[in-house]
């Protein structure tokens, strides 16, 4: 058992391995290059603190949704008109993360870190990490990446506002409202900057773009509020996990408390 646990180990290894050869060759990718220079980091603005969003202040327009997308969505709109407790079946009833963009719009706080040629977002609810590319890559082709729940984030700084497009997303994740979700070929654009008259707000502004999915792009806004104080401690979502789904992804009150 050990040797085959030696060998499994190994071809890991030599599996991870090749993945890095294949995608930047014989070179280091630019933002692990040793000639970084970290001075650069004094011309961004500061997003230091955590980041809460505020409740209600979401903005944007309704999904002008096609297909099989708007048939699940209606679907889930009559059951929820007729049922007040039916939910919506998702990843995180089953402590799975949320995905793209949920992690950046989840109702636990975000920091953002920056170092040369990446920024790095730290999400509370169950300690998600998405990495954010600046270092002047190109976004690769939909076929080079293995579908996830983050995708792959390129962004570039145009002056104090942060543009990010990512794709690469694994389908059937929620697409910024319960019951509408993407497919294999969903692309996000972020645009994320301080708000100019107060610089303790940032804002977030999505614009989805689904051709599976959406007749138009889909524009949607959100705020957040700083916090300098407050640290992020650990969020494990299975050290707690009472939710007890049936076969339709519905919650079940725990038999302790029925009893």
């Amino acid at each position: 058992m050990k040797i085959k646990a030696a060998l499994l180990s190994t071809l890991t290894l030599l599996f991870s391995t090749s993945c890095v050869i294949a995608q930047w060759g014989d070179g280091v990718n630019p933002a692990n290059a040793e000639d970084v220079s970290y001075a650069e980091l004094d011309n961004l603005p500061d997003w230091r603190g955590l980041w809460f969003p505020f409740f209600g202040q979401v903005g944007g327009g309704e999904p002008n949704l096609i297909g099989e997308a708007k048939e699940i969505y209606d679907m889930h709109r009559v059951r929820m008109a007729e049922d007040s407790t039916y939910e919506v079946p998702e990843t995180t009833n089953n402590c799975e993360p949320d995905g793209m963009p949920g992690l950046m719009t989840f109702p636990y706080s975000l920091e953002f870190l920056f170092t040369p040629g990446k920024v790095t977002v730290i999400q509370e609810a169950l300690m998600q990490v998405r990495r954010i590319f600046t270092d002047g890559r190109a976004l690769p082709s939909r076929d080079e990446l293995d579908p996830n729940y983050f995708g792959y984030s390129v962004g570039e700084w145009d002056g104090d506002t942060l543009i990010v497009t990512t794709i690469g997303t694994q389908a059937g994740q929620r697409m910024s409202i319960a019951g509408v979700t993407n497919s294999d070929e969903m692309t996000i654009t972020e645009r994320i900057y301080l708000d100019p008259e107060n610089s303790d707000v940032l804002n977030l502004e999505f614009t989805f773009e689904d051709p599976k999915v959406l007749a138009e792009p889909w524009i949607r806004t959100h705020r957040f509020r700083r916090d300098r104080a407050w640290e992020q401690i650990e969020y494990i979502c299975s050290q707690n996990d009472r939710h007890i789904l049936d076969a339709e992804g519905q919650t079940q009150v725990p038999r302790e408390i029925r009893n």
